[in-house]
């Protein structure tokens, strides 16, 4: 029995492959996965779903244990209900279409209702709508091709432990558009930052006092369809166009140009540390955007602070800002990944899960430590199926 379920599962391993033109290749010590995807939406949802079915069982497992502890009810009552008070699918239908389906593939080929897998999708989502106004987490850090180096655009992911694990990348290939994208995520979900061989990048941190939409896009979404544009032009008149659903900070770069746009549901503002800056940078704090979620305006009353007064609070930001004072600062390659890597500051931290440089220009890279940088190598993929040496 166990040869005959074994020839099987090589079977459809194979099916699967021939049909969507989806591998998966482990990284040394298996601390990275590489999942090729290739074919219609549904398709390349079946394989990533298919392929990633146990890691993909083990995180709703704990994301819903997750649940059920901080809302103290059943996960199944939180997500329906969740779902019933938001009404995302219209946005994602016109503004990405494709991607629901590509949702329904993952949850058919793991083996996972439909509603569970969509509701998975929601991490920011359902963060800012359940009043976790204040998270600290993840660090952005952008530039403009400048003084003979590329431009990038960068960021750490800090989101709760539970989630940390499989670091995944997807690469996902469009020979109609002739576009090939690498995608970071979690098992499961269809995008957490990424960039395309077109050079458009994007990085992305929450800012949850921001003020967010019941039917707007997704954040998840909004990554994916960022990174279907095919300049960096395009990528902003995407992120300015779209209703947004939770608010965020889109760390966007292209061959010449980065910038950071605090995007709430009704404002879109760039941010710049300092006139005439050369780079940006963004934590979790609104810097200049003032569409201010009604709950956080009431918090900040209730306890006597101002907007400028908790602007003030978070260290990483302060730590961003004492050391790239002016446009005299050098950041490279090197230098990036030495600040990432500093946990003294809280840029790197136990929420830190990954870490990501994307390289923009004429031969786009995505550097990417698949967990804490100063304890994991960085690695690079290129545009090609093959992975390089750590560097």
């Amino acid at each position: 029995m166990r040869i005959k379920n074994a020839a099987l599962g090589l079977i459809l391993f194979i099916i699967l492959s021939d049909f969507t033109g989806g591998t998966v290749v482990s990284g040394e010590g298996g601390k990275l996965r590489v999942l090729d995807l290739e074919g219609t939406p549904y398709q390349m949802g079946m394989i990533h779903g298919t392929a990633l079915k146990p890691e993909i069982t083990e995180l709703i497992k704990r994301w819903k244990a997750d649940l059920a502890g901080k809302y103290q009810v059943p996960a199944e009552d939180f997500i329906r209900k969740f779902l019933n008070h938001t009404d995302f699918q219209p946005s994602i239908d016109r503004w990405t279409p494709g991607l629901l389906d590509e949702v329904r593939g993952i949850a058919d080929g793991a083996g996972v209702d439909f509603e569970t897998m969509f509701a998975f999708q929601l991490l920011d989502e359902s963060w800012v709508m359940n009043e976790d106004l204040g998270l600290d987490k993840c660090t952005t850090i952008a530039a403009g091709k400048r003084r003979g180096f590329p431009a990038f655009t960068s960021q750490t992911l800090d989101i709760p432990v539970f989630y940390h694990g499989f670091p995944t990348v997807l690469r996902i290939r469009d020979k109609k558009e002739n576009l090939e994208t690498l995608v970071f995520t979690i098992p499961g979900v269809v995008g957490v930052n990424g960039l395309n061989n077109r050079s458009v990048g994007v990085c992305v941190n929450a800012v949850t006092q921001l003020a967010s939409s019941r039917n707007g896009l997704p954040v998840a979404f909004v990554i994916r369809g960022i990174l279907r544009q095919k300049t960096y032009e395009q990528a902003v008149k995407f992120l300015r166009d779209i209703p947004p659903a939770a608010p965020q900070n889109y760390a966007l770069g292209g061959p010449l140009n980065a910038a950071c746009f605090e995007r709430s549901a009704g404002k879109m503002i760039p941010f710049l540390p300092f006139a005439g800056a050369e780079f940006t940078y963004h934590t979790n704090h609104p810097r200049i955007n003032d569409d201010l979620d009604p709950k956080f305006s009431a918090n900040l009353k209730r306890d006597g602070l101002s907007l400028e007064m908790f602007k003030t609070f978070c260290p990483r930001f302060n730590f961003l800002e004492r050391t790239l004072m002016d446009n005299s600062t050098t950041i490279d390659l090197a230098f990036l990944k030495t600040l990432f890597a500093n946990r003294t500051s809280g840029i790197n931290n136990a929420s830190t899960c990954v870490c990501t440089i994307m390289i923009l220009g004429e031969k786009p890279e995505l550097h990417i430590s698949p967990g804490r940088p100063d304890i994991e190598p960085f690695r690079v993929l290129g545009f090609s199926s093959r992975i390089t040496d750590p560097d």
